[in-house]
């Protein structure tokens, strides 16, 4: 009788620990939240995304931090009283980028502190992007979704899927203009339980995955670039951690994801240092400029050990990619003006050139 009463107690707790969740607002960040996660590196990180299903146990302990940073959610009046004017005052964010320089002449002005904001709504509930906010050659710029983007309609539960488009302009200091458009496909694929370096016991969680289509439009100087991206987010949530356990982003091209971000859900690790901002927006150089010669070589940061290199027309379309070689053959380009995006773990840079 004994070690029947054991076995049921041991099943009663195995199913407690990998019983499905759902989740809801309340799960998610507030106003004033200080929520630390630590990056690692994507190339090597050995993740196998296809592992999903139900009753999935997610390993991810031996993930090895390379660095730490804080999202700090403050409201758009502690941000820049000017922000409130525009901005819901109920609506908080974090900054998602220090600063957006110049970039050679990629955009003729300064853009700095660059904040996304986010709001819970009702009817339905779910949780938003509504605003977003700039220092912009010195002056405050804010501006609203004219079509939020949801990133979540609750309760999330397993075989749940929603789509939703969203729409955002701004002005860039009466240089330009900037907008992004697009769309999300969400499907919560995984239910189970969850490990990583934070979490080193299981840990109950879903894993939504979010497949995004978006267009980034910037005018300015009677120029115009439209660059499409496609990317997918893979996201573990647990109840009441208002931070994902663990956060996937992939570039997609065809039917092929290449992983560009690795970060966890962590504690504070003094040997990381803290940054206070995700990855940075950088200028970068190409030379020779114009190009003559059928090649072009592009001025990558050293800290920039694995990046891809992608190459557009002002039509947007993508005409080159490759990953960790700073040379390009333009041979095959026609005469005309192109626009270079390097993607890294440290920092996204832009380029311009001329052939």
């Amino acid at each position: 009788m004994r070690k029947l009463i054991t076995l049921l107690v041991c099943g009663a707790i195995t199913t407690q620990l990998s019983a499905q969740i759902s989740i809801t607002a309340a799960d998610m960040p507030v106003a004033g939240d200080t929520l630390r996660y630590s990056n690692v590196t994507a190339l090597g990180s050995n993740i196998n995304l296809s592992n999903t299903g139900a009753n999935i146990a997610w390993d991810f302990s031996t993930l090895v931090p390379i660095s730490q940073a804080v999202d700090a959610y403050k409201t758009a009046m502690q941000v820049n009283p000017v922000y409130a004017l525009t901005i819901s005052t109920s609506a908080y964010g974090y900054k998602v980028a220090d600063s957006l320089p110049g970039m050679g002449g990629i955009l003729p002005i300064s853009v700095k502190d660059l904040y996304t904001f986010f709001a819970k709504k009702t009817n339905p509930s779910r949780f938003i992007a509504e605003a977003f906010g700039a220092n912009i050659s010195g002056l405050p710029t804010a501006a609203n979704y004219s079509d939020p983007d949801e990133w979540y309609f609750f309760p999330l539960q397993f075989g749940n899927h929603d789509s939703s488009t969203f729409k955002l302009s701004y002005s860039l200091a009466s240089v330009g203009a900037f907008s992004q458009a697009g769309n999300r496909v969400s499907t919560v694929d995984g239910w189970g339980t969850i490990m990583t370096p934070h979490f080193t016991s299981p840990v109950n969680c879903i894993r939504i995955r979010s497949v995004i289509n978006e267009v980034d439009s910037i005018s300015f100087s009677g120029t115009s670039f439209g660059i499409p991206r496609k990317s997918v987010e893979y996201k573990w949530l647990l109840n009441g951690e208002h931070y994902p356990a663990l956060w996937v982003t992939t570039t997609l091209v065809g039917s092929t994801e290449t992983i560009t971000t690795v970060r966890f859900r962590d504690h504070y690790r003094p040997a990381l240092g803290i940054a206070d901002l995700n990855r940075s927006i950088t200028m970068l150089s190409v030379y020779p400029n114009p190009v003559l010669n059928g090649k072009a070589s592009i001025s990558i940061p050293s800290a920039w050990q694995d990046y891809q290199i992608e190459v557009f027309d002002v039509k947007g379309s993508l005409l080159i990619s490759q990953n960790n070689n700073p040379h390009i053959s333009t041979e095959q380009l026609s005469s005309g003006q192109y626009l270079i995006r390097v993607s890294s773990d440290n920092g996204i840079g832009f380029a311009k050139f001329l052939k």
